[in-house]
Formats: C-alpha cells, structure tokens, sequence
C-alpha cells in the first residue's frame, strides 16, 4: 500500500478534484444541470481513454506496419456495438435533453474526402488523434500540448476558408437510418464491419506468429486506478459514455468544434473579428461564439476529458512523462497539429465526430471518413519516419 501512495501524484490528483469542483458549480450555478451531466460524462470519457490507451493513431500504425491488429478490432467492436445502441435513440426524444436526439451527420464531399485523408495523414505525423491529443496533452505530453494549440490554430484557418470548401461537390447528407429503415441500417453496417474485423484479423494471424484473436480481452494485469485496461473494457466504456452523451447533449460525441470556438475567442480578444466570416454565421456557431463558452456542450465534454485523463494519470503515477522534444519531433507536432485542425474542419469532425459517432449515427460520411482517414494514414506512416528516426 505505501509503495502505491508513493507512486501517486497527489498534488495533481488534487488540483483535478479542485478544478472538477470548480467546474461543477460554475456549470450548475451559471449554465444547466444539463451541461454539469455532459461535463461528468467527459470525465468518464478521459479516465477510460487513458487507462485503456485507447487512441486511434498508433492502432492504424501497428496494423499498416506490422499487421498488429488488435486496437484495430477493438475499435470495429467498439464501432459495431455503437451502431446496434445509436439506433435505439437516434430522432427519439432523450430523458435528459429536452428535444429530439440528432445523429452526427454530415454531407458526403469532396472537402471530407480531402479532409479525411489530410487528417489521417496528420495524426501520423502529430503521435496523436482528436481524442488522442486531447487526453495525452492533458495527463502531461508537452508534444501533445503543442499539438493541441496547432489543431486549434488549424480549426480556426479551416473555419476561414469554410466558404471556399462549401462549394466543393457534395452529395448532401446521407443518413443510412433514414434511407434503409432502423433494421437494414443495422445490419448493413454490421455486416461491412464484421468483414473488415474479418480481413484484419486473417492478416494478422497471417503475418505474426504470436497473434491472439483473445488479446483485447485479456484482464490479465487489469488494475482500476493504475492500468491498463484492456482494450475491449475501452472500447464498451466510450460506447456507454457516447450514449449518455447522445442523451444529456442531444447529439453525439465530438471534439474539434470546441477546438475552433476556443480559437476563434481568443482571436477575438486581440481584435480579430471572426464574426463576420462565413462559419461563423452559420447559426449553431454563432451562437455558441456570442455565449458563454461554457455552454457549449462540446467545450464542457472536452473539459471533462481533460480532468479525467489528469486524475487517471495521477493516480496511476503516470503525470508528465519527459519525452525529447528536439527539432524534427517539434515540427512534426507543429504540422501534424495544424493540417489535424485544417482536415477536421473539412471534413466536419476527427476520428471521434465524423468516424465514431458518424458511423454510430448511420451517416454515410462516416464510411467516407473512415477510409480516406486510413489511407491518410498510410501515407503519413511513411513521412512520420522522417521525423522520428
């Protein structure tokens, strides 16, 4: 037991207890209990992202360099359980929000499949995801934090040039509940995704000699407040967490926006007036850009997440974990932190806005997401290497 104590980061683990406090009341007393609910749910979000490493980018890398598939199959579980449960909810009224829940669907384009394939090739570069960033950057990876202030920078320049990508050939909104009924919908995703668990499973198996079709759920040397979970207990736990979130905000989760709103204020407190650009008076971003930023359900998630990824690592003694920051690597968090920010904003959402939740909702742009992303990535496997050999 005082070896543990020992290992535990107390003071950090304190000033998270403090700031979720703070953040709590501030909710509550100035906003909703609605968003205080949206907030917790964050804080789920961060914790299981942490202690289940459960990142997008480096389980695409593994599989495109070795064939180690096995966060690969996590996250095609995850997103087969999401689809089964999203469609329960989806165009149904929550118990928490009062109006109907909205899926994340966004139009099938030529900006998402550039912005797919710019993102994907980016997060390669970064180290990190949309969620990825945000939980590393918060458990203290000072190139994650640089990351994190390059995606918003990103976001902001992709909101500028909104009007441009506007114009690019589009299909609209293609929502594949609303096409083929609750039923078909299901079983189409499902069936596209038990294939694709079918094809990486073979070629791992094919490829390495220790494979384990068991692997993600092995509780082996689970350990709640130090790690690691298993990757199947990560990949149920965001789905559990998507859901409440699909109920307290009355849409899926997602990251990026808040990324662009936090830039786009703080420009604005140096005279920038981003008001006047196109995104911003589009009429969900107006509005959040004219309130307080803590109504925005996507800045209150992202907090959460940021409180629990700093408890987690608090207590599993894992806070600030010195890494070599030299040139190469710096600018490689630059880059990849940027074009993230840029493709999201193209693309509408990251690996968690457009290819979760999109896919869960039964949006078509999802699919769309989820393959140029991949072949994104890729590409960006290659480039990575220049900068972290």
């Amino acid at each position: 037991m005082n070896t543990l104590v020992k290992k535990i980061d107390l003071s950090v683990f304190i000033y998270s207890i403090i700031g979720t406090l703070v953040f709590s009341y501030l909710l509550v007393s100035q906003i909703s209990h609605r968003h205080l609910y949206v907030f917790l749910i964050g804080i789920g979000l961060g914790v299981s992202l942490y202690h289940a490493s459960f990142g997008f980018t480096g389980g695409w890398r593994n599989f495109i360099e070795r064939r180690e598939s096995s966060s690969l199959r996590a996250q095609i579980i995850m997103l087969g359980l999401a689809v089964i449960l999203f469609s329960f909810f989806i165009n149904s009224n929550s118990w928490i929000y009062q109006g109907k829940m909205i899926g994340a669907v966004a139009p099938v384009s030529l900006s998402v499949v550039i912005g797919s394939f710019i993102f994907g090739l980016a997060m390669q570069l970064a180290g990190g995801c949309g969620s990825g960033t945000l939980f590393t950057a918060s458990s203290g990876n000072g190139k994650m934090a640089i990351t994190l202030i390059f995606f918003m920078i990103g976001s902001l320049v992709g909101t500028y040039h909104f009007d441009f990508w506007r114009l690019a050939p589009s299909l609209g909104g293609i929502s594949l509940l609303n096409e083929y009924g609750k039923v078909n919908s299901v079983l189409l995703q499902l069936s596209i995704l038990l294939m694709l668990y079918y094809v990486v499973f073979k070629s791992d198996q094919k490829q390495n000699s220790n494979f384990s079709h068991f692997d993600i759920f092995d509780f082996t040397n689970f350990k709640l407040f130090k790690g690691p979970w298993p990757l199947i207990l990560g990949s149920v736990l965001l789905v559990f967490f998507n859901v409440l979130m699909l109920q307290a905000a009355g849409h899926p989760w997602g990251i990026t926006f808040a990324f662009s709103l936090w830039a786009a204020k703080i420009v604005q407190l140096i005279g920038i007036d981003v008001s006047s650009w196109a995104f911003w008076k589009l009429s969900y971003p107006s509005t959040a850009l004219e309130n307080s930023i803590l109504a925005d359900p996507t800045t209150v998630s992202n907090l959460g997440i940021i409180f629990g990824a700093l408890a987690a690592s608090a207590l599993a003694g894992n806070f600030f974990k010195a890494s070599l920051i030299n040139r190469k690597i710096l600018i490689a968090a630059i880059l990849g932190g940027f074009l993230m920010g840029y493709g999201a904003r193209l693309s509408f959402g990251c690996n968690v806005g457009a290819l979760f939740s999109g896919i869960a909702s039964g949006s078509l742009h999802g699919w769309v997401w989820f393959l140029f992303a991949f072949l994104g990535s890729m590409v960006g496997v290659r480039f990575r290497r220049v900068f972290y050999s």
